[in-house]
């Protein structure tokens, strides 16, 4: 029993740490209708420069957040401006391709900067840890879990009560309604794919002595965030909450109760049994798009 509670917990923090990745991937999907295959690229990009930072300042990685988020701003409007906002009304297929080619390139870029070598990127907590339920956690994941709630937090309240948040719903829902209310439905694209991409350097600074760095990660990140984003549903920031910990919490247990690595498994497995019963998610059982 101890061994299920301490499971749990461990999962949740994780899970709610994927909820904060996907929720990038989730609004950017719900303004341009684009998903974002280049969203673990550009996270490991993150990852990678918050090391360049440590390694070159000598600074503790709790500081990075304040010059990544801002530096992932820019690039998410330099991405939308410069990529996705001339093939927004062409093909959908022309946007995955373009966004799987900058996915391949961020990653071989990566591999000829850093090489194969792993990589950690330590800070002031990851060498303390705390006791929950008998079980010893790192300092470093409890304050990832806070600082990922309390973006959650502030994230549904933007959308909830921000003039950004009303014209970020009033474009996913119509787009054209929106447009003659005199909504500019290209800004909102671009501040929103923009804001997507700052989580990412938001939360990357903490990750550093949590995750191994590898060239190759990306792809792994951007699949399981794609995972969350359809279990979640595609149109709610709280189904993308509760499916992150949802996948947070079966991956866990599967990797403790399964031999093996069976357990790393069970995401997918769950991704299915959405697919086949219900294509909704779970915000088609909470019936209230946030």
């Amino acid at each position: 029993m101890t061994l299920v509670l301490s499971g749990l917990v461990q999962g949740i923090v994780l899970g709610t740490v994927l909820a904060l990745l996907t929720s990038g991937m989730t609004l950017i999907y719900r303004t341009s209708r684009i998903v974002n295959f280049a969203h673990g690229s550009l996270l490991a990009l993150a990852m990678y420069a918050t090391y360049d930072l440590h390694q070159r300042f000598g600074l503790d990685a709790l500081w990075f957040p304040l010059v990544v988020a801002p530096s992932m701003f820019l690039l998410g409007l330099a991405l939308y401006w410069g990529c996705i906002r001339p093939i927004r009304s062409a093909h959908h297929l022309a946007a995955i391709q373009l966004l799987l080619g900058l996915s391949i390139a961020i990653d071989a870029l990566l591999l000829m900067r850093y090489g194969a070598d792993l990589h950690t990127v330590d800070n002031a907590f990851s060498a303390r840890f705390v006791t929950v339920l008998g079980t010893g956690y790192s300092l470093a994941n409890l304050v990832a879990f806070g600082v990922a709630v309390t973006a959650l937090t502030a994230l549904a309240f933007a959308l909830r009560f921000t003039a950004w948040g009303r014209r970020l719903r009033a474009v996913a829902q119509d787009e054209l309604a929106a447009k003659l209310c005199g909504v500019s439905v290209l800004n909102v694209e671009a501040i929103t794919w923009a804001l997507g991409i700052a989580l990412l350097g938001a939360i990357a600074p903490l990750l550093g002595g949590i995750i191994t760095l590898t060239p190759d990660m990306g792809l792994r990140y951007t699949v399981l965030a794609l995972v969350i984003l359809i279990v979640g549903g595609t149109d709610s920031l709280v189904g993308t909450i509760v499916a992150g910990i949802l996948i947070g919490v079966v991956q866990t247990l599967g990797l403790l109760l399964l031999p093996g690595s069976y357990g790393s498994l069970l995401p997918y497995v769950l991704l299915v049994v959405v697919l086949v019963f219900r294509p909704g998610g779970v915000s088609a059982l909470l019936r209230r798009p946030a």
